[in-house]
C-alpha cells in the first residue's frame, strides 16, 4: 500500500521546523565546541575517562564536526524546502 503524502501546508511546518532546529543546534554546538565551553552533566562524571576523552581535544573536534554537519542537513533541508515551495508556486502559476 503505497503511502499517503502529507498535505502542502503540514510539509512546509514540519521542513521548515527541521531547518530551523538543525542551524540553530549546529550553530550553538559548533561555538561551544570551538570556543571550549561545553559542559557535561554531573552524571557523566561517575566515569572520569570517558568524560576525560570528550573534554579533551578530540572529543571537541567530535563535537565541532557534528556541529557543522547538522549545519549543512540545514543547508540541504532549506534547499529542499525552497525547491518544494518554488514548485508548488511555480506549478499554480501555470495553470
Amino acid at each position: 500500500m503505497p503511502s499517503r503524502h502529507r498535505p502542502f501546508a503540514w510539509d512546509v511546518l514540519f521542513r521548515s521546523a527541521r531547518f530551523f532546529y538543525l542551524l540553530w543546534g549546529g550553530m550553538l554546538l559548533s561555538t561551544l565546541a570551538f570556543y571550549g565551553r561545553l559542559k557535561l552533566p554531573a552524571f557523566f562524571w561517575q566515569w572520569p575517562d570517558l568524560c576525560r576523552a570528550l573534554m579533551g581535544p578530540w572529543g571537541r573536534a567530535l563535537a565541532l564536526g557534528f556541529g557543522l554537519v547538522m549545519c549543512l542537513a540545514a543547508l540541504i533541508e532549506v534547499w529542499e524546502l525552497v525547491d518544494r515551495l518554488l514548485v508548488r508556486f511555480m506549478g499554480e502559476s501555470e495553470r
